[in-house]
């Protein structure tokens, strides 16, 4: 956690917790226990006491049997795409409420809410920002690549599904609104509560949905080995396409030397091990205020780079097919305790750039997780491994993401209240903003 624990800057200075207090009392529970449960629970509480959405440990299991190619496992049940999406709130419980009944209903449940002084909301649901769980968008991909079922995937063809999947989850996400729009709403509410996060798939959904262009927030990376590969990776893209004489050079040079910077700053040591005994940090792991979440670029338009190999070195949204359009209708946007990491960058962009309304509890605060699946870390008496993030997404206020999105409007949910209870609260919030 010294070495490449992102927020431990945030843990001392933020929650001013008292690390060198909670290293004994850890090393005395694993001490006295008696067994591998009382272990494992000692640990855990370790990890959780840090309040990090991505901080966890994963136990070793049995491996899974390899699924073996057959009649009945189709590309996508191999590349494990299943749907495991939880319902968000019970607006079925209203008797106001119509749901849409269209084959995209299925991905993203929707309907219209017709409000007590005669406006009406269109509900648009978004289960998880991951294209994992949607099996059905993944055969339509596979249907349009036209590969076949039998074919042994590798990374690019994975990388070619999943982004092929992403961009019919988009064009689903604006059929859905815009079939909304057809059924008289004069706004679009979108459920994400429940919706623990996903996939750099995030990016799109946002844009595509606002009314104005989304700029990004400032994003730091760690002093590490792992980043320093990423960036060196990005530059070579970046190097490839300045030699080419049909792209614009101006970005890319800037690109060049911003990348250069973060590569420099990136190999800067900094030894943190005493702050187990002294509880101080004595140099700071993140580096701060050279990319943003999106890349080189806070923003740029859809299509601006689609002749570059660096494309989503300058700006990573421009891998997805969106497009920007200035009569979107206004947004609302319905989180929770149980909205986590991606969903939870949905929001905050939004809320960013005044482009939404968020409605509902704080977030459970994940932010910035694992870049390239992070870096491994694994404990060597149980084979265990440690997930740490090694990124941070800032606020325009300096403020870490993984403290959690703080709603606009608060709704007064209790852990006693019913489905029904918790549905009925969102509706009074909505119509006191609608009036």
């Amino acid at each position: 956690m010294s070495v490449h624990y992102a927020n431990l800057d945030w843990a001392v200075e933020d929650r001013r917790m008292n690390l060198p207090q909670l290293r004994e009392q850890t090393e005395g529970k694993l001490r006295v226990a008696k067994n591998q449960e009382d272990a494992r629970r000692a640990l855990g509480q370790f990890l959780d006491s840090f309040g990090d959405g991505h901080l966890e440990i994963r136990w070793p299991k049995r491996q899974p049997l390899t699924m073996a190619l057959s009649e009945g496992h189709s590309l996508c049940s191999r590349l494990e795409y299943n749907a495991q999406l939880s319902p968000g709130l019970g607006f079925s419980l209203l008797p106001n409420f119509s749901a849409l009944e269209n084959e995209d209903s299925k991905s993203f449940p929707s309907g219209v809410l017709h409000l007590a002084h005669g406006k009406t909301l269109g509900i648009l649901r978004i289960g998880l920002f991951s294209e994992k769980a949607y099996p059905e968008a993944c055969e339509d991909a596979v249907r349009n690549l036209r590969l076949p079922q039998d074919t042994t995937c590798d990374d690019d063809c994975e990388n070619r599904i999943e982004l092929a999947t992403a961009n019919l989850l988009t064009a689903a996400v604006i059929r859905q609104a815009t079939a909304l729009r057809k059924s008289g709403a004069a706004a679009i509410v979108v459920d994400i509560t429940r919706n623990g996060g996903g996939s750099n798939w995030m990016q799109a959904p946002p844009r595509a949905l606002s009314s104005i262009p989304l700029h990004d927030s400032r994003f730091a990376f760690i002093r590490h080995e792992h980043w320093t590969k990423e960036l060196q990776d990005r530059l070579h893209d970046v190097q490839s396409d300045l030699h080419k004489s049909t792209v614009p050079k101006p970005p890319l040079e800037q690109a060049a030397v911003t990348l250069q910077k973060a590569i420099d700053e990136s190999k800067v040591p900094c030894n943190r091990d005493d702050v187990w005994q002294t509880g101080k940090i004595a140099c700071s792991l993140v580096v701060q205020g050279l990319l943003y979440t999106s890349g080189i670029l806070d923003y740029a338009k859809p299509g601006s780079f689609d002749s570059m190999q660096a494309k989503t070195t300058l700006f990573q949204p421009s891998q997805y097919e969106y497009t920007e359009a200035s009569n979107r209708l206004p947004l609302y946007v319905l989180v929770d305790r149980h909205t986590w990491s991606a969903a939870e960058y949905f929001a905050v962009l939004l809320q960013n750039n005044h482009a939404a309304t968020i409605v509902g509890e704080l977030t459970g605060g994940a932010g910035c997780g694992y870049t390239n699946g992070g870096i491994p870390t694994t404990l060597k008496n149980s084979g265990a491994e440690v997930k740490m993030p090694d990124c941070v997404r800032f606020r325009p206020d300096g403020s870490n993401e993984v403290s959690g999105i703080t709603p606009d409007v608060l709704v007064p949910w209790a852990e006693r209240d019913s489905s029904y209870q918790r549905i009925m609260k969102v509706e009074s919030a909505l119509e006191q903003l609608r009036k």
